[in-house]
């Protein structure tokens, strides 16, 4: 593309998405061409137009850009926004403030992403493609109850309540545990499996079965927890005027299992992606851009973090601050489940 017409796309995006409002070729000559005339301005316009880049909604109005041409903005002409030092502070505070379980932790980055960004965020925990057994804690809650308290590599934690066939007594839990930490430790479900196969009927079988049942679902992405926030953002968007457009979006972020299966297919190897209206697989969100960045305390365990808004969106300001807060989420759950 030509540079002045780069020029001018830019310029139509800057203004739209400032005012939502058409842009015509005065308004771009007053604040942004006062060398060119009007009727080059509108002739560069014409052309964008024809080019796909932009459209004219009514005969009489001004321009706007279309998804094609907010793709090329992304692609060649966006400025990333350097994140302002309050706004950097802000998002700094709120990680340190956040719970180190996963799930108070991922909902702190949801509601800090939203804060910031001032569209609906969408958070995934960490999580691995294998999952693999870093310790395990057994304790007695009753003869025939025991809590198991597994820790799988990358520090995620899950706890959960197994009803044992026999009564066992907490010294047993801990011999069995530290036998199992000392086997088993750093091992994925297949070796855990190769040794449940390998078993009698009893304590350990049970509890082994319990284990490998957990790793599946690990590994299967079920555990994964998706969280999502600022909705209310959208609503103060105009393209989310309609209502209809605006459950639309609401029928997605509501299926968390359906959206975490989403998260990790659009940000697929890329640490970084603006998926943007027609592009979306998904039909609800057409209307919408979604941006994806990853985030988590290792290169293993990553997580998914974006936010879904219109596509008349900022987006060097949105990915400058998506950015920031996968930095200091990353750092805080390095930190937390060290």
């Amino acid at each position: 593309m030509e540079q002045r017409k780069q020029d001018i796309l830019k310029a139509v995006i800057n203004e739209f998405t400032s005012s939502a409002l058409p842009v015509g070729s005065q308004a771009l000559v007053s604040r942004y061409f006062v060398k060119l005339s009007p009727a080059t301005v509108r002739s560069e316009l014409s052309e964008l137009a024809d080019l796909g880049y932009l459209v004219q909604p009514h005969t009489s109005a001004g321009r706007i850009p279309t998804d094609r041409g907010y793709r090329y903005f992304v692609d060649f002409l966006m400025d990333l926004q350097l994140v302002p030092v309050e706004v950097d502070a802000f998002i700094g505070a709120e990680m340190r403030a956040a719970p180190a379980d996963p799930q108070g932790l991922v909902e702190k980055v949801a509601t800090t992403t939203a804060a910031v960004t001032h569209n609906a965020a969408v958070v995934s925990s960490p999580h691995g493609p294998q999952a693999r057994l870093k310790h395990v804690d057994l304790v007695s809650l009753e003869p025939t109850e025991v809590l198991i308290i597994l820790l799988v590599e990358g520090n995620l934690l899950r706890q959960q309540v197994l009803a044992v066939s026999e009564p066992v007594q907490q010294a047993d839990l801990s011999r069995l545990a530290n036998r199992i930490n000392r086997e088993l430790g750093g091992r994925d479900r297949d070796a855990l499996g190769l040794r449940l196969r390998r078993l009698g009927p009893g304590l350990e079988k049970e509890l082994l079965d319990r284990l490998v049942e957990a790793l599946e679902l690990f590994e299967r992405g079920t555990e994964t927890l998706v969280v999502h926030d600022g909705v209310r953002n959208l609503l103060r968007q105009p393209e989310f005027a309609e209502a209809s457009r605006l459950h639309q979006v609401l029928e997605v972020l509501e299926e968390t299992r359906y959206l975490a299966a989403l998260l990790q297919e659009l940000v697929g190897s890329s640490d970084l992606q603006v998926v943007i209206g027609s592009e979306n697989q998904t039909s609800q969100l057409r209307a919408c851009t979604v941006v994806l960045t990853t985030y988590g305390p290792s290169r293993r365990l990553k997580g998914v973090l974006g936010v879904v808004g219109p596509t008349r969106m900022d987006y060097g300001q949105t990915v400058g601050r998506l950015q920031a807060v996968a930095r200091h989420a990353s750092e805080r759950m390095s930190e937390a489940w060290a």
